[in-house]
């Protein structure tokens, strides 16, 4: 039964339950035992399901349940917070989500907050949830069949007629005699498992509650996927501003993070994070990330250009930058592939460079605070070396900025690894893999050589 002194008889996590994958054998074990219907049809006496979405945080996890019931043939009920404090049913991005939502063939709901109403009794109840209803209704040109509450208090439960302001009470006295209950409220299973539910398909009929914002594509614990929500809607709303500007012709006034913008278009994703580091002047954190950032520019590059030109095959490849012993620095190794230095080809002096290495041992060390004014200096530089090594690669017969994903040059990568190549499905040369004697001996070659040439000489960048 429904009740808030009801104690969770499930309280321990189950993240791997919670994924998209997951959510559609659900649906299939559901279809097999249960006829799905809506709070405005409930078949009373058959074998149904009340299948709903109560949404608390994110309206376009919902919009990905949505999409993946719509593809099962199945219909639920997506209940709309107007106070929710995730989302504003009121933007045109959020709006457009809802109005999907039904035209895949789904129902919605009013999930209503008593608390914001200080709602008291069955009168200011019906009064309130008929006023939101309407506004519902005005939004999306359709009428909310149902109401659920909102983190509901006691004396909201006690409210258990059949209906209020002319929707369905989803917490009625007979849905909660009658129907048996399976919640995922706080990102685990509160009483019972769903899967255990439907395998066993031993309750007449059922009300399953899920909130989308706990169904996403990795597995995760629930409060990560709650982060995702919120940041991927900030991004969402900062990058909203950002193309708003560039639409109209408009200055976007960065101050020093403005030397991020070079990255936006080569990879938004790493842009977003190191803007929002800057942003939030976080910039040990953003100084060391840019640091690993040009390592992985030059590796990047090192690796694109053997596996393109020189025919290396991707087993010797990732052989070479796992070894343990490779201690080379990001220089050296540049100037053993290409047989030039990065600061040269980027009109980087050597000397300003060993100047921010000391800096990093500094910042590495932690002995020493560097001022903030030092530090976004360092960060400005960053940008610009990597920047000009990116500007230099794409002019390069490579053809490859070093930043973007190795696939932008056609290049498949191990999804699980840090940037390394498949060793074998290899779209390009997959006939040099299959046949290593048919690569190029001599680039590879050069190139131990030159390599053992830096191990026994003095370093210098």
């Amino acid at each position: 039964m429904i009740s808030t002194e009801n104690p969770p008889l499930n309280s321990e996590s189950s993240d791997t339950d919670f994924t998209v994958t997951h959510y559609r054998e659900l649906l299939k074990l559901a279809k097999q035992n249960f006829v799905f219907a809506t709070y405005d049809d409930i078949p009373w006496g058959s074998r149904f399901v009340l299948w709903r979405h109560d949404c608390d945080y994110s309206l376009n996890r919902a919009h990905g349940l949505a999409t993946v019931e719509a593809a099962e043939g199945v219909r639920a009920t997506y209940f709309l917070n107007p106070h929710c404090e995730f989302y504003n049913l009121f933007e045109r991005s959020q709006h457009r989500l809802v109005r999907e939502i039904l035209g895949m063939g789904h129902k919605i709901g009013l999930h209503f907050d008593g608390a914001f109403h200080d709602v008291v009794d069955e009168d200011s109840l019906s009064a309130h949830v008929q006023r939101e209803a309407a506004l519902l209704e005005g939004l999306y040109g359709v009428k909310p069949l149902a109401f659920s509450f909102h983190n509901p208090a006691a004396s909201h439960l006690a409210c258990d007629a059949e209906a209020y302001g002319g929707l369905t009470n989803c917490y009625s006295g007979r849905l909660k005699a009658e129907v048996p209950y399976c919640s995922d409220s706080n990102g685990y299973w509160r009483f019972r498992r769903l899967r255990d539910v439907l395998t066993e398909a031993t309750d007449p009929c059922l009300q399953v509650l899920t909130h989308p914002g706990w169904w996403q594509d990795k597995v995760s614990p629930p409060r990560q996927r709650i982060f995702r929500s919120v940041y991927g809607r900030a991004k969402a709303t900062l990058q909203l501003y950002d193309e708003g500007l560039d639409a109209h012709g408009r200055e976007n006034f960065s101050g020093a993070s403005a030397a991020l913008a070079f990255m936006r278009p080569l990879n938004l994703q790493q842009y977003q994070f190191c803007d929002m580091l800057w942003i939030s002047a976080q910039l040990e954190a953003l100084f060391d990330e840019l640091w690993r950032l040009h390592q992985r520019q030059i590796n990047k590059l090192c690796k694109a250009i053997m596996r393109t030109q020189w025919q290396v095959p991707a087993a010797q490849i990732n052989t070479f930058f796992e070894d343990p012993c490779l201690s080379l620095e990001g220089w050296e190794l540049f100037s053993a592939v290409f047989e030039d230095s990065w600061q040269e080809v980027s009109g980087i002096a050597a000397g300003t460079h060993q100047e921010w290495i000391a800096v990093r041992k500094q910042l590495v060390s932690g002995r020493a605070p560097v001022e903030y004014a030092r530090l976004e200096s360092g960060c400005v530089y960053l940008c610009q070396i990597i920047s000009s090594l990116a500007a230099w690669g794409k002019t390069s017969t490579l053809g490859y900025d070093g930043v973007a994903d190795l696939r932008t040059v056609g290049l498949s990568t191990c999804e699980e690894a840090n940037g390394d190549l498949p060793n074998q499905a290899d779209t390009i040369n997959a006939n040099v893999d299959a046949d290593a004697s048919a690569f190029s001996q001599r680039k590879w070659a050069q190139f131990k050589q030159n390599l053992a040439a830096f191990c026994t000489s003095e370093k210098k960048p």
